[in-house]
């Protein structure tokens, strides 16, 4: 039950967490998988432990589409996302619909969207959880002070990068994103640098563009949520499309949990030829015409986290990135260690269960 999460964290004064985090071979972080971390130190003020996907612990999951990648133990899900798969990255032919593993016990109390929600716990979750992706929390607790230098921010999403460096370099056959004489329109990637001040930066280059286009989720969410005109970009014949979001369609499945999560049955997006460069003027003009504002129910998203809410404010002339709370983070993390101290926890338990076993109880007497 989540009230034994509580009961752990209050016992423990941490919070067990899984999440995408970076290894410590990696020189970047992937801003959305990063975010998950801060989301939670900011609403409880707590020090968060990474603890892997697979365990037999008690732990939390939040930002992401990671939820269908925990087995073992109890995991909290509050805002996750959850691949319609179990196997999300194998080739189309051999992916397998997702089903909680054997010996997991997944507890929903809050997820992106319905979708997400009905796949951990089918019909019932998606009825009583609540929605949303924890970053639209983000601007409770951040406001960036900036100039709007840009007309269009266009946030690529992984998958359309040449490398991971922490300007945006688009694979090359991807004439979409030509800037060639092109003003006001700046290309955004999601890799930041390994620091709380890194993922500040980002979100101020957001914050500094006057519309937004995303191929990426969090691209999105941070737009919608601190009202920054924006459309999904999507594949297709270039132009303003119209999508049925209880249909298939071009829109991901991410989005389509996502806004589904929002209340919306019908999605304005952009669709682009990946081959082609995008008509820039005519993509600022669809989203001055289309683009409404998003809302979320966030006191319901907040009071369903199950734990005890602290949330951090600002010290006086800096921001919430600049606390040790959030500053201290560790981000990367040895993720071979983490498997060997969860095997060894294993291990620990095994023998413990074998030692209760025995005549004279716990202690193991003869």
């Amino acid at each position: 039950m989540t009230s034994d999460l509580r009961a752990l964290v209050r016992d423990t004064g941490c919070v067990p967490l899984g999440w995408a985090g970076s290894s410590e071979e990696m020189d970047y972080l992937n801003w959305g998988d990063a975010m998950s971390p801060v989301m939670v130190a900011l609403l409880t003020g707590l020090p968060i432990e990474r603890v892997p996907f697979r365990s037999v612990r008690n732990r939390l999951a939040a930002v992401g589409t990671v939820a269908h990648g925990f087995e073992g133990g109890t995991v909290t899900v509050w805002g996750s996302g959850c691949s319609p798969h179990a196997n999300p990255r194998a080739r189309p032919a051999e992916r397998i619909p997702y089903a909680p593993p054997p010996g997991t016990r997944i507890e929903v109390a809050a997820t992106r969207g319905p979708l997400s929600a009905a796949r951990l716990g089918g019909a019932e979750a998606a009825e009583r959880a609540a929605f949303g992706d924890p970053v639209w929390l983000l601007p409770r607790f951040y406001r960036p002070a900036v100039a709007k230098t840009h007309e269009l921010g266009v946030i690529l999403h992984l998958s359309e990068l040449a490398d991971r460096a922490h300007e945006a370099r688009p694979k090359s056959g991807l004439a979409a994103y030509d800037l060639a004489g092109v003003e006001g329109v700046r290309l955004i990637n999601t890799c930041t640098p390994v620091s709380a001040e890194g993922l500040r930066a980002w979100v101020d280059e957001v914050a500094s563009c006057r519309r937004i286009v995303s191929t990426s989720l969090h691209g999105m969410v941070v737009a919608e949520s601190y009202g920054i005109p924006c459309l999904p970009l999507v594949n297709g014949r270039e132009g303003l499309a119209d999508v049925d979001l209880a249909a298939p369609g071009p829109v991901d499945d991410r989005f389509v949990d996502l806004y589904r999560g929002l209340g919306l049955a019908r999605l304005s997006a952009y669709a682009r030829q990946p081959g082609r460069r995008i008509a820039w003027k005519r993509l600022i003009a669809a989203i001055d015409a289309t683009w409404t504002e998003k809302t979320l129910d966030e006191d319901r998203l907040v009071a369903a986290l199950p734990l005890d809410l602290a949330p951090l404010s600002a010290p006086p002339g800096g921001t919430v990135f600049d606390l040790p709370a959030i500053r201290d983070i560790r981000f990367r993390h040895d993720v071979r260690a983490l498997a060997r101290a969860e095997k060894a926890a294993r291990s620990g338990g095994l023998v413990g269960a074998l030692r209760r076993l025995l005549p004279g109880g716990r202690r193991g007497q003869p």
